[in-house]
């Protein structure tokens, strides 16, 4: 996923950023691939929050009215139907009122009878979808 940041209103510059981002239902971070966003200039560190990496946390040295944009990969790793948006959400580290939260999906969501471990014949056909 690609996302950026950047202070909307004001003319002001944030103390530490972090911006904390969701995988959907059935995905997760790839480590290696946020081990990369330390190469970014303003990134500080990430850390993964959640058992299943589905959560991770992005410091930066401090936000703008200048976008500071990056990339996240993410894989399946769960067949899921029925997505539901999950959030993202920046804030200013030492005052925390100063935030913003949007939901997002990356996904188009598969028919349900996509996630039947064997196949489309043992799929209720019933389903929305499935024929």
């Amino acid at each position: 996923m690609f996302v950026c940041a950047a202070v909307k209103r004001g003319n002001l510059t944030t103390n530490m950023a972090i911006i904390e981002l969701s995988c959907p239902s059935g995905y997760q971070f790839l480590e290696d691939t946020l081990d990369d966003l330390k190469e970014e200039n303003k990134i500080k560190r990430w850390e993964l929050n959640n058992d299943d990496n589905s959560k991770v946390h992005v410091y930066l040295d401090s936000l703008n009215t200048s976008e500071t944009c990056f990339t996240a990969s993410a894989f399946r790793s769960n067949r899921v139907t029925g997505h539901a948006k999950v959030p993202a959400k920046v804030y200013d580290y030492y005052a925390t009122n100063r935030q913003t939260e949007i939901s997002y999906t990356f996904i188009d969501d598969a028919p349900a009878c996509e996630v039947c471990p064997h196949g489309r014949d043992s799929c209720n056909k019933n389903r929305v979808g499935c024929s």
